[in-house]
């Protein structure tokens, strides 16, 4: 539901080497009979969640154990050229000259990462010439230069690989490029989360794949995941993603999106443009305060519940949108047994999704039909649509304590309720939420917590007018909250999604003014440090 401006933008400016594609007509989405409701699932119900088992053993062959203060050790180190101007100027949502993906969004020392890479851009005058750099570049501070360069490929010639296109009613586009080169993961390698780049000759960075590279398991007392899920999902290079494909109107674009996405694709639109606002920004920011922490993707979550056993807190960036049944009772699972959670985004545990094998091994494809009658895959566990469907009837309140109540809004946040243990002033504000943000506020319903508390509370403005001839839209309101759960285990969410984004000045797309970004820096690193102690909301009264 991330700016539809980008995403459109994105699909129909991402290149014309995207459009030679044979566009014949693709067969429709065969439907079925529906699947019957379900009575909503009480937050009292959720107490009794367990995780889901490993699907395999964790490869904990970890890199070298960490010093206690290995992230300040770490980004004492030099950093690339780059400040923070040039960070907020950094394009990701494009792949103008050469694209890239790899064939693992995670991994450890003694890992091998294969990199697909590839020519790609607008003009042919331009795009073929020279060769490229592929890097692996750590993020963190780095005294503000916001990366430091582990690995560098060296300079290498390119070829121009085909996109395999569209043939069927998935409408599912996969590149299936041959390996260029391989990497082998040694210990000179920090822990953290890298983006691997191609650069061109003049050294203009053209396009970007995320990974992460865990720590030794526990080396931290918390963990961030990653949301490499939603990030692929609103990835648009050739022409398609999860919500939007060709057609002459948005009916017909979102008639004509893609079912299932693959990561077998570079990241771009709307996919890179999350990827810098959520990924980027907190890594950076969490580095900046010196704050220890272990780094995982989603999917990570999804292989292996039992990671979270070694963790007092779970921290989630921005826009954690997409879930699979396992990552959200993971989740869940983990609150029950007193581990804290920081939410430090909104939008989060939308939709139920599940995940298939490609040609380059497990967990590649996502598959989001997004309608229960054209899912072919009945089974409540599986089938992908909305967690707060009433087919299914488990909804984020569940975990996060609201729900989604606006998209593409903005507006100021005042201080409802702050509690003894948060110390900001009473009367504090966040001024200039960014109209691209999407928001939660609380409910009242079976599913929700009982003791929800609102610290922050803003009546929101819409960014596009409303369309004609339709009802008026319902106010809405942002609010980020606390609460606590009978483990123990306290729960804050931000309830906006660009609240990562506006703690740190790299962010391309941060918005607030620096008094308000005080005011939510004092209070997520105050959240973060509070949540390394387990079951910390024993401890925390109003």
């Amino acid at each position: 539901m991330v700016i539809f401006v980008i995403i459109l933008g994105s699909i129909i400016g991402t290149s014309s080497y995207e459009y030679y594609q044979d566009h014949k007509k693709l067969p429709p989405v065969k439907t079925h009979t529906d699947i019957t409701n379900r009575p909503m699932q009480s937050f009292t119900e959720s107490l009794n969640t367990v995780a889901p088992s490993d699907i395999s053993k964790y490869p904990n062959k970890s890199c070298t154990p960490l010093a206690a203060n290995w992230v300040a050790q770490e980004n004492d180190q030099r950093g690339i050229k780059m400040t923070v101007k040039d960070w907020k100027a950094l394009n990701l949502e494009g792949a103008q000259g050469s694209a890239l993906w790899l064939n693992k969004t995670s991994g450890n020392c003694g890992d091998t990462i294969d990199i697909h890479a590839s020519l790609y851009g607008v003009s042919t005058d331009t795009f073929r010439t020279g060769n490229r750099t592929i890097e692996a570049l750590r993020i963190g501070w780095y005294k503000g230069s916001g990366a430091r360069q582990v690995w560098s490929s060296g300079p290498i010639a390119l070829k121009e690989r085909k996109i395999k296109y569209p043939r069927d009613a998935t409408r599912m586009i996969e590149t299936n490029w041959p390996t260029t080169l391989k990497v082998k993961i040694d210990s000179s390698w920090v822990p953290g989360f890298y983006l691997f780049i191609t650069r061109s000759f003049d050294g203009t960075i053209e396009n970007t794949a995320p990974f992460v590279l865990h720590s030794p398991l526990g080396s931290s007392k918390l963990m961030v995941m990653h949301s490499f899920i939603t990030w692929n999902a609103y990835n648009t290079f050739g022409g398609r993603s999860a919500y939007l494909g060709s057609g002459a109107t948005k009916t017909e674009m979102r008639n004509d999106r893609s079912r299932v996405v693959s990561l077998d694709r570079p990241i771009v639109g709307s996919g890179g443009f999350s990827i810098h606002r959520d990924g980027v920004s907190l890594v950076q920011f969490l580095e900046k305060q010196g704050i220890n922490y272990d780094q995982f993707s989603d999917i990570d979550l999804d292989s292996w519940p039992s990671i979270t056993k070694s963790y007092s807190g779970i921290v989630l960036g921005g826009h954690p949108e997409y879930f699979t049944r396992r990552i959200f009772e993971t989740l869940i699972s983990a609150r029950n047994t007193g581990t804290n959670i920081a939410i430090l985004g909104g939008n989060t545990g939308i939709w139920q999704m599940r995940m298939t094998e490609s040609k380059i091994g497990a967990n590649r494809r996502i598959i989001i039909y997004r309608t229960a009658t054209e899912d072919p895959v009945t089974d409540l566990r599986q089938v992908s649509i909305k967690f707060a469907d009433k087919r299914l009837n488990i909804p984020q309140t569940l975990l996060t304590g609201t729900l989604a109540d606006g998209v593409h809004v903005y507006g100021n946040l005042k201080a409802v309720t702050i509690p003894k243990w948060l110390k900001i002033p009473t009367n504090a504000t966040v001024n200039g939420i960014s109209p691209d943000s999407e928001v939660e506020r609380t409910v009242s319903t079976v599913a929700s917590p009982p003791n929800v508390h609102v610290l922050f509370s803003g009546i929101m403005h819409y960014r596009d007018a409303p369309t004609v001839g339709l009802p008026p839209r319902p106010v809405s309101i942002a609010q980020a909250v606390w609460f606590t759960t009978p483990s123990g285990a306290a729960v804050f969410n931000a309830g906006v999604t660009t609240w990562s984004c506006d703690l740190i000045q790299t962010c391309a797309y941060s918005t607030v003014n620096e008094a308000s970004r005080a005011t939510m820096v004092s209070v997520t690193t105050q959240i973060l440090n509070l949540w390394q102690t387990k079951a910390v909301g024993k401890t925390l009264t109003k």
